[in-house]
């Protein structure tokens, strides 16, 4: 289950995605660091690491068999709203509603680029 807010009050900016794809919502827990490895002349490497972000993360909603609202609602988020907050299982956070489209199975996907937690 994922829910998506607008940050200022609107009556239609804000969805609970009840049926959103579990394996989606755990694929959604991934990060990496912010590493890059240069090799040296020496047959050695130099590592240059600049920790974690959450900005790094991007989040999918995948709903099954979506509601004409559910497709309306991420129309209308994704072209109205340049931030968001995105409530997950293992936190929330603000967002870029980056993108929405229905797939060749009829499921609706919509991007979340995270910019920042919310929450702890």
């Amino acid at each position: 289950m994922i829910g998506i807010a607008t940050q200022t009050y609107d009556l239609d900016g804000a969805r609970v995605f009840r049926k959103a794809n579990r394996d989606i919502e755990l694929r959604n827990r991934t990060g990496a660091r912010r590493v890059s490895r240069t090799a040296t002349l020496d047959g050695g490497c130099v590592i240059s690491d600049m920790g974690f972000s959450d900005a790094d993360r991007d989040f999918t909603v995948q709903e099954q068999a979506p509601s004409v609202e559910a497709v309306d609602f991420a129309r209308y988020i994704t072209e109205t709203y340049s931030r968001v907050t995105v409530a997950a299982a293992d936190g929330s956070y603000e967002a870029v509603p980056g993108s929405y489209e229905i797939d060749i199975d009829g499921n609706l996907i919509m991007k979340m680029l995270i910019v920042s937690r919310l929450s702890e």
